[in-house]
């Protein structure tokens, strides 16, 4: 499973990131916003940030979270809650505050009861665009209820990020960089074989046109 620590305080992060590397790769990022639209473009199971950052904060990533309908799990680092502050992040039913002073084991029992209360919730590990559904937690995408059995691995990665940034025109360096990583060995002209076998994966159930090829730029789910 991958998390993401948005932490100003990098020996903070590198901490946390330790907490939890048995169960989860993690990436660091120490800016607020610049995490903030990782969420938006990329997969996590969980998301792990501090209470007080500059531009973007906890309380208005949860903000966002409930906006784009994204149910991920999410620890808040926090030295101090005020009741407002513990109101506002108990109102996203993931999300648990952390005080920065406790305990590992604190910590990943709250990351336990994290991942366990979002397994428990029914049909809001889901996102969709049309017709067209991915469950996360499962790595199963659906059309009308069927299961696209061929969509897996980096299809069902590719699939995944095109809905959540549908209607809006991707560059095939982002693609890239989000599906297959920065520091992938493999070349930008895999993005062209698995968006063609995406396609056809789509035609087979009647999604034709679903993915546009914007000539010179990249792609477009709409």
């Amino acid at each position: 499973m991958k998390a993401i620590i948005i932490e100003d305080d990098k020996l903070l992060a590198a901490r946390i990131a330790s907490f939890i590397s048995e169960k989860f790769e993690s990436e660091i990022c120490y800016d607020g916003e610049e995490g903030l639209e990782k969420v938006k473009k990329n997969k996590y199971n969980l998301i792990i940030i501090d209470s007080i950052l500059p531009k973007v904060n906890a309380i208005k990533l949860l903000k966002k979270l409930k906006e784009w309908n994204l149910n991920i799990p999410t620890a808040v680092l926090t030295f101090s809650a005020s009741v407002e502050d513990k109101l506002e992040i108990i109102d996203y039913a993931l999300a648990e505050y952390f005080f920065k002073s406790g305990s590992k084991e604190e910590f990943l029992i709250i990351i336990d009861n994290l991942m366990q209360r979002f397994k428990n919730q029914k049909d809001t590990n889901t996102i969709s665009y049309g017709n067209i559904r991915v469950d996360i937690l499962n790595e199963t995408a659906y059309y009308n209820d069927e299961i696209l059995e061929n969509i897996k691995g980096k299809y069902l990665d590719l699939l995944y990020f095109f809905i959540l940034n549908n209607n809006i025109i991707l560059k095939k360096e982002e693609i890239f960089d989000r599906v297959w990583g920065v520091n992938s060995e493999t070349t930008m002209n895999a993005i062209e074989v698995y968006i063609s076998g995406l396609r056809k994966e789509l035609k087979k159930v009647g999604c034709e046109n679903y993915i546009k090829t914007i000539r010179g730029i990249g792609y477009s789910l709409a």
